[in-house]
């Protein structure tokens, strides 16, 4: 008999480590011997896992889940102690680094919101449920689309639409997951809300708020546990001035802590995203301290700035085409208040 299996030798090698990934694995930058190619690798110790058949889980729903907001993945191998996921290498890195790097305007937070949505809407099409939705899970590609990346606890779901997962940790989790172990799309309809958030807020305010629930250097749990499934964290109730109430709107269903209120696909999610419009969508926020600046690029080429300082003094600058900047007088104040800031942001 013809046999067809073969077994062939992959080579590449280890560069740099870029981090850890969950609480099993490590991420490296590596260089394909074959293929002269720079791409990234995944590593796993089968020792984490207790059942062999779950060694190239991940790996077979990456190639499940093909689609062009889902980051790829060119092949999986093993050796002795690890098992390796090689996938291309995303030199724009991820959405957490540009959050944390600089400031997003809400047309791009709309932009890459839907990309993400789309990647998510296929998953979810598949009967899969991704289970780590997240900035640092979202990653970006040479045309600065964005990508939904790491299957490790992604989970198939039975035909009523359940799936379990006993490995949810971390400042993501939705309330459900306090009481009941079997989870539907919108468990990740919840992380995907977190992460719209964290766009609009910023990561430092929404680690700050994290970290009130951090006493002696733990979580405290309880007290952890009784604000998420209250929807008290993280808090809705205070947006930069330049987001729109239709976006804060979205984020708000994404995040309700009643099932029966919250989106029940990334499609319905879309399809308010795209709605969204008006005079705001190309401001951003940027902070130097305790000063914040909102900036826009202006499609006739023009540039706006308001700057305010801790005491709530502002100075709001316009520049033309050709370089020449004035103040704004009616806008530059000693007080200025939420109110005329976000009448300065609609006006200009």
């Amino acid at each position: 008999m013809l046999n067809t299996t073969r077994t062939a030798e992959l080579s590449f090698h280890i560069r740099h480590e870029i981090g850890l990934e969950g609480k099993n694995s490590t991420v490296f930058t590596a260089t394909d011997l074959q293929l002269n190619a720079e791409i990234v690798v995944k590593k796993m110790l089968k020792s984490d896992f207790s059942d062999v058949n779950e060694y190239f889980k991940e790996a077979s729903l990456l190639h499940l889940s093909s689609h062009p907001n889902v980051v790829p993945i060119y092949y999986a191998c093993q050796d002795d102690d690890h098992i390796f996921l090689a996938m291309p290498y995303f030199e724009l890195g991820s959405l957490k680094k540009r959050i944390r790097e600089s400031p997003i305007s809400v047309r791009e937070i709309i932009i890459w919101s839907t990309q993400v949505l789309s990647g998510l809407h296929n998953i979810h099409s598949k009967r899969l449920i991704h289970f780590d939705v997240k900035p640092d899970n979202i990653l970006f590609s040479k045309r600065g689309e964005a990508l939904l990346s790491d299957f490790g606890l992604t989970k198939q779901t039975t035909f009523s639409g359940v799936a379990g997962q006993d490995r949810i940790y971390g400042n993501m989790v939705p309330p459900e997951a306090f009481s009941t172990q079997n989870f539907n799309n919108q468990f990740d309809i919840y992380q995907f809300g977190l992460t719209l958030h964290r766009m609009c807020v910023g990561d430092d305010i929404f680690y700050a708020e994290y970290a009130t629930f951090i006493e002696g250097g733990d979580l405290n749990r309880h007290r952890f546990r009784h604000a998420v499934v209250n929807g008290q964290f993280p808090n809705k109730n205070d947006y930069p001035e330049h987001i729109p109430q239709a976006l804060i709107n979205t984020i708000k269903k994404c995040l309700a802590t009643d099932l029966k209120e919250r989106y029940v696909s990334a499609v319905d999610v879309v399809n308010d995203l795209s709605s969204i419009d008006g005079e705001l969508l190309d401001w951003s926020l940027s902070y130097d301290g305790a000063n914040r600046t909102w900036h826009k690029n202006a499609t006739d080429g023009r540039v706006f700035d308001l700057v305010v300082d801790e005491n709530g003094s502002s100075e709001a600058r316009k520049t033309s085409a050709g370089g020449n900047t004035q103040r704004i007088t009616e806008y530059c104040k000693p007080q200025i208040n939420r109110s005329e800031i976000k009448r300065f942001l609609r006006r200009y």
